[in-house]
């Protein structure tokens, strides 16, 4: 009984330490920011918008996606907390990114950067920018050096900036972010403070490029004195300039032709429309295209100036869709919320008529794959049937026991639905194999990992399956949810030209990737036997220890066979696509190491090397090459197969070090039962 108390309180500890160490990773600050000026979106607006059609990252989504990645890039979460005089509101990443888009003002209140390190910005210095870097900055040195004083004061190590607290020091950051870039493009070769620096400038560049982006359809361009007003309130709208530009364009033609001076007025206003023009023309993609054959939304500041320069082919389109927003604009302005909703309304549906109900419906799909954030609800249900589990090896063979395993069982099967479903949704939006990408990796290794023990459980009956299953479950789970966060990348966007292949993805990547599943199961089962020997939780049962034997035997088989398939097969696609079958590559290497290791392993066991003891720890041992080759070789830099550099891999050598921790706990125990000792004083 004390091995049970004793696996009880370790498991609490592991889990429980876990848990906050993620909650102290995200506790930024306990108070939110005060915002007194700020209005709270009403139900309507956030409704309309969430649905509207925005193509980003190469596809067509919602904007309810493309919000909620967005806000994952600037502020570390998807809802933000503010204090509106004295009550606490919490934002949806509609709201932020309908702030940014239409309210900049309010949104650069908003406490939207999250720096982990603010030494980072306080230690910044105008000693440390080149000549070149110090006068494209156009910083001025008084503010500069009051602001960081400033800070200093006011913030904590960890903590949540607004745009207007940084506004001072913005140029510095940005020129050092710069660069820092130009002295070593590469990310993973930078130090940790250098590598904050410039991800804090590239969120700060992106929150710029929003708030200013919708510039063109503000309707507040200035109409300086000097300049023929024929109606004031057309005359502020971009549209109208649009309009009018090929008559601006002939008269000042004519006035160079002349000789004449072009007035100060006009300068100003020409300034002014050609900001404007280039602020939208980033990367956003609201307008969809005039032309069916095209497939990529321009961005409506190079819309802008092809009208310009002369070719009016979709000029009166063009003009029309800006006249709708601007008239979202005074709505919002003029008559509040509600007329907002209305005219936005509008534009979306007018958006939805050009990209066809395939599209819309792919779109409205999407909002529910969303709501209904499948991953997260099953993570919480596994939460649950493992605190289940671990009450039912608290009392084997009773009532309370079965009952809690019972209930267990059931929640396991609800969480594996949830998940499964999940994985069906994005394939229906996505349009391909399930797995594409690291994330894919992830939710497909838990999901298989949950069948394919819960079968086991349903042929041994001994309860053992069944919590290796809610707790692979809940642990993938986890990293999933942590790892989205961390990345902060939309893991449905279309995958690069060589990876299109439904084929391949279908058939190499997914087998590949069952292999992974089966080398971690096969740890775990392992690393089950090895605590229930070493604690005393198997009370000698003989025959526990035998099937365990053969369930960890089985599964490493079952690794090789899937590992051998799916290198072999990614074999004939890299000859296919690079023209090799072999190329040394990162993870082709890793993908072999694990064919070798479990070649090794059951040739030993076949041989007699190993017996019970050696097989599990062998198997354990396992873990740490397949966690190399599926998750570690992806932050190597190197490599046609790598995803680019990743932060926090403290935690794979913390995988590293607990699975080796296991091994020698096992050979340990191993030698001293070889010698007749006991395990128990």
């Amino acid at each position: 009984m004390l091995g049970r108390w004793i696996a009880f309180c370790l498991a609490i500890i592991f889990i429980g330490g876990y848990g906050l160490l993620t909650i102290r990773k995200n506790v930024v600050s306990d108070k939110p920011a005060e915002i007194s000026q700020y209005q709270v979106w009403k139900s309507e607006v956030v409704d309309t918008s969430r649905d509207m059609a925005i193509q980003d990252g190469g596809r067509v989504k919602p904007f309810s996606t493309w919000a909620g990645f967005t806000m994952l890039q600037l502020h570390g979460a998807r809802s933000m907390r503010i204090s509106v005089d004295g009550e606490k509101e919490k934002l949806s990443p509609e709201e932020v990114m309908l702030d940014c888009l239409f309210r900049p003002k309010l949104a650069k209140e908003l406490p939207i950067f999250r720096v982990d390190n603010s030494e980072i910005i306080t230690s910044l210095s105008m000693d440390d920018l080149s000549e070149e870097s110090l006068k494209h900055s156009g910083v001025d040195e008084a503010k500069f050096t009051a602001a960081i004083q400033e800070l200093r004061k006011s913030k904590d190590r960890r903590d949540r900036y607004s745009y207007n607290e940084l506004a001072d020091v913005v140029s510095v950051l940005l020129a050092k972010a710069h660069q820092l870039r130009k002295e070593q493009p590469e990310k993973a070769k930078m130090t940790v403070d250098n590598r904050q620096t410039v991800d804090l400038g590239e969120k700060i560049w992106l929150f710029m490029k929003l708030v200013f982006h919708m510039d063109f359809a503000r309707a507040d361009v200035a109409i300086k004195e000097g300049t023929p007003v024929i109606n004031k309130e057309n005359m502020q709208r971009m549209s109208y300039w649009i309009r009018s530009f090929p008559i601006l364009a002939q008269a000042v033609k004519e006035m160079n032709s002349s000789g004449g001076a072009m007035p100060e007025h006009l300068e100003e206003l020409f300034g002014d429309l050609q900001n404007r023009m280039s602020r939208a023309s980033e990367d956003i993609g609201i307008i969809p295209p005039y032309d069916e054959k095209e497939k990529e939304w321009t961005p409506v500041g190079e819309r802008i100036e092809e009208v310009v320069k002369g070719d009016r082919t979709h000029a009166a389109q063009l003009i029309a869709d800006i006249e709708i927003l601007e008239n979202a604009f005074l709505a919002l302005r003029n008559e509040g919320q509600i007329a907002f909703a209305g005219e936005l309304d509008i534009w979306k549906k007018s958006i939805h008529e050009r990209i066809g109900s395939d599209a819309v419906n792919i779109v409205g799909s999407e909002v529910g794959y969303n709501r209904w954030n499948y991953f997260y609800n099953a993570l919480v249900i596994f939460i649950f049937a493992f605190v289940l589990i671990m009450f039912g090896w608290l009392a084997p063979r009773t009532l309370g026991s079965r009952i809690c395993n019972w209930m267990a069982a059931f929640l396991a099967i609800a969480a594996l639905g949830l998940m499964i479903a999940g994985i069906v949704h994005r394939c229906i939006i996505m349009e391909r194999s399930p797995i594409g990408n690291l994330y894919d990796t992830i939710i497909f290794i838990g999901t298989t990992a949950v069948l394919v023990m819960l079968l086991v459980e349903l042929m041994t009956k001994r309860a053992v399956a069944l919590g290796l299953s809610v707790f692979m479950g809940m642990a993938c789970m986890f990293l999933a949810r942590r790892y989205e966060i961390g990345d902060a990348k939309d893991h449905m966007d279309p995958l690069v030209a060589v990876l299109k292949s439904n084929f391949w993805l279908s058939t190499h990547v997914v087998t590949i990737t069952i292999g992974y599943m089966g080398g971690l199961a096969a740890a775990g089962l392992s690393a089950v036997y090895l605590f229930a020997r070493v604690l005393g939780i198997d009370e000698g049962d003989k025959k526990f220890r035998r099937a365990m034997t053969r369930i960890a035997y089985g599964m490493v088989c079952f690794t090789l066979f899937f590992s051998l398939i799916g290198t072999v097969l990614g074999g004939i696609w890299a000859n296919d696509s690079w023209g090799r079958f072999w190329g040394w590559d990162p993870k082709e290497n890793g993908a072999l190491m694990i064919v070798l290791w479990c070649l090794a392993v059951l040739h030993a066991r076949l041989a007699g090397y190993i017996k019970e003891w050696g097989i599990h720890i062998v198997s354990v041992f396992g873990a740490n090459i397949v966690a190399f080759s599926w998750w570690h070789v992806n932050s190597l830099s190197i490599g046609l197969h790598s995803y680019g550099f990743i932060d926090g891999l403290g935690v794979i050598w913390g995988f590293y070090g607990l699975m080796v921790a296991i091994c020698l706990m096992g050979m340990i125990a191993a030698l001293i039962t070889s010698r007749g000792g006991s395990l128990r004083p």
